[in-house]
C-alpha cells in the first residue's frame, strides 16, 4: 500500500490557514465585545434589567420592560406550586412579526396581570427579547404573599 506522500505540504498549508484564521478571528471578536465593536455599541441588559418584576398586590404581576425589549404574551405564564397554570387577565399586547415564530403577540413598556383565584405561592416564567436580535431564556420567579 502508497501513500501519497505530495498531500502531506498541501495539509499543512491548509492547517496552518486554518489556525491563523482561528486565532485572528477570536482576537477580533475579544476586541469587539459581545454584539460588534466596543464604540458605540448599545449594552445588552441582563435580563433581571430588562424584565423587573413587581407584585403590588396579592394578585397582581406587574413586568417593567426595558425600552429596546420586548416580552412575548404566550411565553409568559403564571402557575401554582402543583404546576398548572393559573389564568390571569392582562395588559393589551400588540402584534410583532417574529422572524422565526411568525405573527405573534408581544408586550412593550409595561405587562399587568390580574390572576384568577391567586395562591399564596405563583411561580412567573417569561420570555422576551431585544430589538438587536438576542433572545433571552426563559426566566422564572417565585412570587409569594401573606394573606
Amino acid at each position: 500500500m502508497q501513500y501519497d506522500n505530495g498531500r502531506k505540504p498541501v495539509q499543512r498549508v491548509i492547517s496552518s490557514f486554518i489556525a491563523a484564521a482561528c486565532f485572528f478571528g477570536s482576537t477580533l471578536a475579544g476586541a469587539q465585545g459581545s454584539f460588534g465593536s466596543s464604540f458605540g455599541a448599545p449594552d445588552l441588559l441582563p435580563p433581571e434589567q430588562a424584565f423587573v418584576v413587581s407584585q403590588p398586590e396579592a394578585d397582581v404581576i406587574e413586568i417593567t420592560i426595558a425600552d429596546g425589549t420586548y416580552l412575548y404574551d404566550e411565553r409568559t405564564i403564571v402557575q401554582n406550586d402543583a404546576g398548572d397554570i393559573l389564568e390571569t387577565t392582562r395588559s393589551a399586547s400588540e402584534m410583532y412579526d417574529d422572524p422565526l415564530l411568525g405573527p405573534t403577540p408581544i408586550h412593550k413598556k409595561r405587562l399587568r396581570m390580574t390572576v384568577s383565584n391567586a395562591p399564596q405561592l405563583m411561580v412567573l416564567t417569561y420570555q422576551g427579547c431585544a430589538d438587536i436580535g438576542f433572545c433571552y431564556p426563559p426566566q422564572q420567579t417565585e412570587l409569594s404573599f401573606s394573606r
